[in-house]
């Protein structure tokens, strides 16, 4: 029996190695590489509307149109080497905005939506904002990054109600006019960010004022 001690470790270790290594390639097989590594969602002053996004340096994009007039931009793993810094330009339209990612490689989908107006047509939609950006980052976290105009007070809250983070914007005498918030939200759960505007409006008697609130901006990321 101890001539055959040696072989029969050999033969165990080998079998061992072997189990671990199919394993392995197993959970690689299993588990693809994410090819969109973050992204931002942009509108700047002028109300234009862009996405910047990073990928893996083996990722073909195409970006379609469908049939309801949303964007989707469809990352495709490839053997040759990409660029891996892309953007896109988008355009608001019947106030409403859909950008989708979809990973052929495993399937993930990344829903963006956006409800906004046109402020070529929309005159006075940037009486209080002026531009934002929302980058969602590499670890599952948000940046929300936002600039408002002259004498804007800004109030930044959670409604536990409706799930969503609000940025309070009215008429006031604040000097901060840059703003920066980190959001965090779970892995399945779905980040809203809603924009409420408070206006000063007169009657048509020009003998009273009332406040009405428009929310816009609204952004919905699924």
């Amino acid at each position: 029996m101890k001539n055959f001690t040696p072989y029969l470790l050999a033969l165990s270790l080998s079998i061992i190695f072997a189990s671990c290594s199919s394993n392995e390639a197993e959970v690689i097989e299993n588990n693809p590489e994410n090819l969109l590594q973050s992204y931002t969602l942009k509108r700047d002053a002028t109300g234009a509307y862009s996405i910047d996004f990073n990928t893996t340096n083996n990722t073909d994009v195409t970006t379609v149109t469908n049939v309801d007039n949303s964007k989707e931009i469809i990352l495709a793993e490839t053997p040759q080497k990409t660029a891996t810094k892309h953007s896109n330009d988008f355009s608001i339209e019947n106030d409403h905005l859909k950008i989708g990612f979809l990973e052929a490689n495993n399937g993930k989908r990344k829903s963006i939506y956006v409800e906004d107006e046109n402020i070529t047509f929309a005159k006075g939609i940037t009486e209080f904002l002026n531009s934002y950006s929302i980058t969602a980052n590499e670890d599952g976290t948000y940046q929300l990054n936002f600039v408002v105009n002259d004498n804007v007070n800004t109030d930044f809250i959670y409604n536990e109600k409706i799930e969503a983070y609000e940025v309070h914007l009215s008429n006031g005498n604040a000097l901060q006019k840059v703003f920066s918030r980190q959001l965090e939200v779970g892995p399945n759960e779905t980040l809203k960010i809603n924009f409420v505007n408070y206006k000063n409006t007169s009657s048509k008697s020009d003998t009273e004022t009332y406040v009405s609130v428009e929310e816009k901006p609204v952004i919905v990321i699924s």
